[in-house]
């Protein structure tokens, strides 16, 4: 296996299948022997299932004699009624239909089997069969991601397209990242998405805030240890505590502001003791990291079942981008519902935040987490799939501060789905090749 600090990531050079077969992502290592590998590439091969692309009768044919089988899926969305539980309902929707009704898929809403600590856990001893984790949260047990979280943050920021771009870059850096993906084996668990970028963060504060230095003295929620010192080199005081609780602890003083993606404003309903949003676009807070995974329990299902899962996960990535989008137009609104305010850093303090990013990405580069040519393969990437999202026809109508007027959170993603999926290399990972 080849070090992070030699490895240069590879990029497929595919170009992106418009509105083919229901997209797919996912899973287990590469054909060429890296993590968890099964097989790689769109053939059934002789282990049964179908071949990616499959028509829907070709597919009932390969599940014809399969039993039923039941999914338990975790996520962390609260509920099919939030802002992001559409997405969650996206990937369940996929998987009962392709399979023709033979997979059911329940959903367990917020973690409830087990919270982020404890969710890889959760999958290798069976509680759940498929589930959300932000990795973040574990940095010493998977330092490569939070490593590759901060390198994401040189990707430049808009409210859709720049998310757009980030997840499909980071869905590429995932599915060739060899030291991640073994990473994953070791804990016993495969990814079906192996680098889910989650939305960029933002500030919500107490008060309106615009430059660097109004950030200092400031008690600031943060969450992974990139961030933290990140907030610490503007003059602030970092406070770890899940995003859950920074509305309470906002309302006893205990925070001044608090660092997060628009997503987790919305389930924290922080806003409504912290009015103000200060965002940036030329440079990001490092992001924090996460996937999707399952365990044993997947190994033992039939092939064509792995299939349909995996022919299924694009949803995951897609949706996950889609569904932070949908939040930052929410959060403009939810803003204005309460008089807040809403503006962006000046290029000062943006310019220092790409220092300090970049900082932490040489120490990472010299602790070998991170490849040698990291900043140079997501500046390659971020051009790639910027290209990408342009030419499926998708633009900024606007900025943040007017997403409520330009935003239609009604749209189709699929094209989008499908290109990210087949341009990331996932299929290099597809069971029963």
């Amino acid at each position: 296996m080849r070090t992070a600090g030699s490895m240069k990531f590879r990029t497929t050079g595919r170009r992106a299948v418009v509105g083919g077969a229901a997209g797919s992502v996912l899973l287990l290592a590469s054909a060429c022997g890296t993590a968890g590998s099964v097989g790689g590439g769109g053939s059934a091969g002789e282990s049964g299932g179908y071949e990616y692309g499959a028509s829907q009768d070709e597919i009932n044919e390969a599940i014809a004699d399969l039993e039923p089988v039941n999914i338990v899926y975790q996520v962390g969305t609260p509920s099919a009624n939030s802002t992001t539980g559409a997405r969650s309902l996206q990937f369940k929707d996929a998987v009962e239909e392709m399979s023709n009704g033979q997979i059911e898929v329940e959903i367990v809403w917020s973690m409830a089997v087990a919270g982020y600590p404890e969710a890889i856990d959760a999958v290798v001893d069976g509680r759940v069969d498929v589930s959300y984790h932000l990795v973040g949260y574990e940095p010493q047990r998977f330092p490569e991601a939070t490593a590759l979280a901060t390198a994401l943050a040189n990707v430049e920021y808009s409210p859709m397209v720049g998310e757009m771009v980030a997840h499909g870059v980071a869905s590429e850096i995932g599915w060739n990242s060899e030291p991640l993906l073994d990473r994953f084996e070791q804990e016993g668990v495969r990814p079906l998405a192996p680098f889910i970028a989650n939305g960029a963060y933002s500030l919500n504060c107490n008060s309106q805030i615009a430059t660097g230095d109004d950030l200092e003295g400031r008690q600031i929620r943060a969450g992974t240890s990139g961030q933290s010192q990140a907030v610490q080199d503007f003059g602030a005081v970092p406070t770890s505590m899940e995003f859950t609780e920074a509305f309470e602890a906002m309302q006893r003083g205990t925070i001044d502001c608090d660092l997060s993606p628009t997503a987790a404003k919305d389930i924290s309903g922080v806003f409504q003791a912290a009015p103000h949003l200060s965002y940036t676009t030329e440079a990001s807070w490092p992001r924090f990291p996460a996937g999707f995974f399952v365990g044993s329990s997947f190994d033992n299902l039939p092939v064509a079942y792995q299939q349909i899962l995996f022919d299924s996960a694009d949803l995951l990535v897609s949706g996950s981008a889609q569904g932070y989008v949908d939040s930052n137009k929410n959060h403009v609104e939810d803003i204005r519902s309460v008089d807040g305010t809403i503006n962006e850093f000046d290029s000062a303090m943006q310019d220092e935040l790409r220092e300090i990013v970049d900082s932490q990405t040489e120490t990472n580069i010299a602790d070998g987490l991170v490849p040698e040519d990291i900043v140079e393969s997501i500046a390659e990437l971020e051009e790639k799939y910027r290209g990408i999202v342009t030419e499926l026809g998708y633009e900024d109508g606007g900025d943040m501060e007017t997403m409520d007027e330009w935003y239609d959170p009604s749209a189709d993603w699929s094209d989008y789905s499908d290109a990210i999926f087949e341009e990331a290399g996932a299929l290099d990972h597809r069971p029963g090749g």
